[in-house]
């Protein structure tokens, strides 16, 4: 029978999903066939499976540290916050629709759990142990009654839970025997309890070790480190972080949309010793100083562009073209860059029509469908392309509402040559006639290696020279070590005896 272990944490951001993909990872060494799962998920930082599901991003490095592809039965629920109360809710991966904050019924509830339960059954006939996360926290009083993502999951199939608690954001104790008793009767699935992010020797913790145990009767499994210098991608947007770096040759600024999605897109990009990385708020004023600027991904692109030009960045964005700054757009960014954006049913905010920055001749209708797609992709053979992107196939994935046309002082820059598998030959994203101005719809786009050397070496210029023998990270073995690391140093700093127990496990 498969066995299955829960993390749940005292409130969000305490480290439930690292916790997770480390333990996938330390099962998959061990030569268990393990999977990840998150019933229920609020986030606007997604990935798109091969059958072109949409899930959370969280899940598909959970399905990376498993060495398998990432499924929608990994993730059946998805909710992406569009704001004034309303969320876009995608069940197995495809939209639903967009509901207000009142929809969860008792009729929905029933009905959710149902999938929920059909989909760890699904999960449960290949794989021999399946790590399971939370959401949030499970002792919000005021959701008790509809949380689909903790206690009532954990029940479906007796599922040990671990309580995880952030004791770098002061009063851990407090959380952890204030989270216990919110719990009630509830809490007996609860069999031992971390401690994340601390910043000091566990000697020095230990009374307040032996005081929550004895406190609560429930063991601690172990103090886990504040751990800096591994690099996998967070999930939600209050973990954004900037990448400072005194002796960068480039620098990149990220627009700091409100709604700004998918911005571990970015990522790779700050770890690389020649850029730095920031993102740009609404009080910056030059932004000529850097070397390129992005719009990046977002889930309402309409109401962010209205936020850029009611901020006046519209302006400063412009200027910095002007300067030659290269300015570029992913997905919704992609979009803000055209003359107009044409919403007729409102499917991105309350405006039918705005203007575009029009640094690219292109424009955007959206509509109710939604692409959701991995994508192979090479750059358009009828370019004649002083950038040179080179040849070699990129990888990414789509998810985006709308349908982009280009005029005629834009040219296409990439062609799609394989989506969801399938074959074909779309052009995708557009490049201005000087090419400082360029925009796409591919997600992922600078995880690719030679890709993203062109385009640091474009950047450069003169500054670096013997551009092409720039020593550059290679995505997919920094993101391989990373997750080793992780798994290391749980391992050191577990109880990994009582926990192999606590799942179930020899």
């Amino acid at each position: 029978m498969t066995k299955t272990i829960m993390f749940q944490g005292t409130a969000s951001n305490v480290g439930k999903s690292m916790m997770a993909v480390a333990l996938c990872r330390i099962l998959y060494q061990e030569g268990y066939r393990v999977a990840p799962f998150k019933s229920w998920n609020m986030a606007l930082n997604s990935y798109v499976t091969k059958n072109g599901g949409e899930v959370g991003r969280a899940q598909a490095l959970q399905a990376e540290a498993c060495n398998i592809e990432v499924t929608v039965n990994m993730q059946p629920f998805l909710i992406k916050p569009k704001g004034k109360g309303k969320s876009q809710v995608i069940v197995k991966g495809k939209p639903l629709g967009d509901f207000t904050d009142n929809y969860q019924n008792k009729e929905y509830i029933q009905w959710a759990l149902r999938i929920i339960k059909k989909s760890l059954n699904e999960l449960f006939l290949n794989y021999e142990v399946v790590v399971m996360e939370g959401a949030g926290s499970p002792a919000e009083i005021n959701i008790k009654d509809r949380d689909l993502a903790n206690m009532k999951v954990a029940e479906l199939f007796k599922t040990p839970v671990i309580l995880v608690a952030d004791i770098d954001k002061g009063g851990v104790f407090a959380s952890i025997v204030g989270t216990l008793e919110l719990l009630g009767d509830k809490k007996d699935l609860i069999e031992a309890i971390i401690i994340n992010k601390f910043r000091g020797s566990r000697e020095s913790l230990q009374s307040g070790l032996k005081f929550i145990e004895n406190k609560t009767g429930i063991p601690v499994l172990g103090v886990m480190p504040y751990l800096k210098n591994i690099s996998l991608p967070e999930e939600d947007s209050v973990m954004i972080k900037e990448h400072k770096n005194q002796k960068a040759e480039i620098k990149i600024g990220v627009i700091k949309l409100p709604h700004i999605s998918n911005f571990t897109d970015f990522d790779i990009l700050g770890m690389e010793p020649l850029l730095e990385l920031n993102y740009i708020d609404s009080d910056q004023n030059d932004l000529g100083k850097y070397d390129a600027v992005i719009l990046p991904g977002t889930k309402n692109t309409t109401e962010d562009l209205f936020y850029i030009k009611e901020k006046g960045l519209d302006n400063k964005i412009i200027e910095a073209a002007e300067k030659g700054v290269e300015i570029i757009g992913i997905c919704g960014g992609y979009q803000m860059l055209g003359n107009n954006l044409i919403d007729p049913e409102q499917t991105e905010g309350s405006l039918n029509v705005i203007e575009g920055l029009s640094l690219l001749d292109i424009e955007t209708e959206f509509s109710a469908g939604k692409k959701t797609h991995q994508i192979e992709a090479i750059t358009h053979n009828n370019l004649e392309l002083s950038i040179d992107f080179s040849k070699e196939v990129i990888k990414g994935y789509e998810i985006h509402m709308g349908k982009t046309a280009l005029k005629e002082d834009s040219s296409p820059l990439f062609k799609i040559i394989s989506r969801s598998n399938q074959e074909c030959l779309i052009n995708d994203g557009a490049i201005s006639k000087d090419q400082k101005v360029w925009g796409t719809y591919i997600h992922g786009i600078f995880d690719n290696d030679i890709f993203r050397k062109k385009f640091i070496n474009k950047l450069s210029q003169d500054k670096i020279k013997k551009r092409d023998q720039i020593d550059l990270i290679n995505f997919k073995e920094q993101r391989s070590s990373s997750l080793d690391q992780l798994a290391e140093e749980v391992k050191k700093n577990m109880d990994m005896d009582l926990l192999y127990r606590i799942i179930g496990l020899d």
